[in-house]
């Protein structure tokens, strides 16, 4: 996939390249997306619309750190329609993960989430959240048990997980 990277970090140490071969991006000086990253986190930008900001994720702090503390919890609409009630929590598969910010709900409540994404730039986004997650002290412990990222389209990998799970997540806006 083709888009602009850009290197905000300041220390040449070739993290960029190395994301982008991970992930499979070629740098496309033209694009007017690009996938940038800063000292603090990956992020998405319009180049054309720089008042926009990045789009990032972040599990530690910002919206999904109010969500954790303060949001619905179990009574949240994803965690009704998984199922959750009383001790019971699926292991549950989010087929189009996006931004992670059901899956993440999900693992907040207690559940096992597998997220799969197939757009790289968004499945890097996702990656990076989640590294920084895992990092902290405070979500990170419960974080890597329950929430995990397979780069995959949902019609294949759906078919390779070995334990089946009891729930799944699809949007049907969104294309497998």
């Amino acid at each position: 996939m083709q888009i602009c990277l850009i290197d905000e970090t300041g220390t040449g140490d070739g993290a960029l390249s190395v994301l982008a071969a991970r992930w499979g991006l070629e740098h496309d000086e033209d694009n007017l997306m690009a996938l940038v990253l800063t000292p603090e986190h990956l992020e998405l930008r319009k180049r054309d619309e720089p008042k926009l900001g990045g789009i990032f994720v972040d599990f530690v702090g910002g919206a999904m750190a109010h969500r954790r503390k303060f949001g619905g919890g179990r009574g949240e609409a994803v965690a009704k329609a998984v199922g959750i009630k009383g001790d019971y929590l699926p292991d549950v598969v989010d087929a189009t993960a996006g931004l992670g910010r059901d899956a993440f709900v999900l693992a907040s409540v207690g559940c096992r989430v597998r997220m799969l994404e197939r757009n790289p730039v968004v499945a890097a986004l996702l990656d990076d959240g989640l590294a920084r997650g895992y990092a902290d002290a405070e979500i990170g412990g419960w974080l890597q048990e329950r929430l995990q990222l397979i780069h995959a389209s949902s019609l294949t990998a759906l078919t390779d997980i070995t334990t089946a799970p009891a729930g799944g997540l699809s949007r049907p806006d969104v294309p497998a």
